[in-house]
């Protein structure tokens, strides 16, 4: 999947990820349920890597940010 996103879209998708980020760091402390929080810490830690990825200049026209995701579902069945 390609994504293309204009400067001004790439830094409203930064802020919403913030927001969300902190409020997932909030929902992690509060959580008791040790598989839900290592749930939580590793969709954290996923969308951290795209906020890092929106950070980073691109090589050609600075007006346009251009970023390739390659997005795997994996679907597992549960008992």
């Amino acid at each position: 999947m390609q994504l293309t996103l204009s400067e001004h879209e790439a830094h409203l998708l930064r802020q919403v990820l913030d927001h969300y980020l902190k409020e997932l760091r909030g929902e992690i402390v509060d959580t008791d349920n040790a598989s839900y929080r290592r749930t939580l810490r590793e969709e954290r830690d996923a969308l951290v890597a795209v906020a890092e990825r929106l950070e980073e200049q691109p090589d050609r026209d600075p007006s346009v940010i251009t970023k390739m995701f390659r997005v795997t579902a994996v679907l597992t069945e549960y008992d």
